[in-house]
């Protein structure tokens, strides 16, 4: 399997998926290096910056179908996440979910991809359908700051409450940007009596 691997390399050069250089990973080091990592925070962690290869990885995943890039990512997603609050801290992993529209549209949910490979890292199992969307709200990066947290008002429901009482839970996005989506995220779970609530995102705009 080695042989035909090195075979296959050479007739068809790995590429960093992010800046296309030859002879790299899906995501390069020098991407890896570029991006802007923040410190742990109380409630809300975020890996780095929505900018630079960060933002150029994720916008490739959503509208350029490169998930691929989802394996990387989500391993960076998953040892930090091991390094600051550890498995044994989680009962399951909840991808923050896309409205029906929105998923047929784009075939996937990047977040529910993030959280599966998460989950293949870490042993803790990561739930889909208990957090439903059920407005098909707009896209938050196109809303001033004032219109988000109207905008997804009421935008979620929890499918079966009693499978989150007293659990604790980690929900998974892929941006974090005013809050808003997360705040009616978190709202809802802990109206059902979710006991302890992590939030881990890939990147936090500015």
């Amino acid at each position: 399997m080695k042989i035909i691997k090195a075979l296959l390399d050479l007739i068809f050069p790995p590429k960093c998926e992010v800046c296309n250089s030859l002879g790299h990973d899906l995501f390069c080091q020098r991407c890896l290096a570029q991006i802007s990592y923040l410190k742990p925070s109380t409630f809300v962690h975020s890996i780095g910056l929505y900018e630079g290869s960060l933002k150029k990885a994720i916008r490739k995943i959503k509208y350029n179908k490169r998930t691929r890039l989802v394996k990387p990512l989500g391993e960076i997603m998953a040892r930090y996440i091991l390094a600051n609050i550890g498995s044994k801290a989680l009962d399951f992993l909840v991808p923050v979910p896309l409205h029906y529209n929105r998923l047929h549209e784009r075939g996937f949910n990047q977040s529910e991809l993030l959280s599966h490979q998460i989950s293949n890292m870490i042993g803790v199992p990561t739930v889909i359908g208990l957090l439903h969307r059920i407005k098909d709200t707009k896209p938050q990066f196109d809303l001033p700051k004032k219109d988000r947290f109207k905008n997804v008002k009421g935008a979620f429901i929890i499918n079966a409450p009693q499978f989150v009482i007293n659990k604790k839970i980690a929900l998974i996005d892929d941006i974090y940007t005013t809050g808003s989506t997360i705040s009616e995220c978190t709202k809802v779970l802990r109206d059902a009596g979710t006991e302890e609530i992590h939030v881990f995102t890939l990147s936090r705009a500015i």
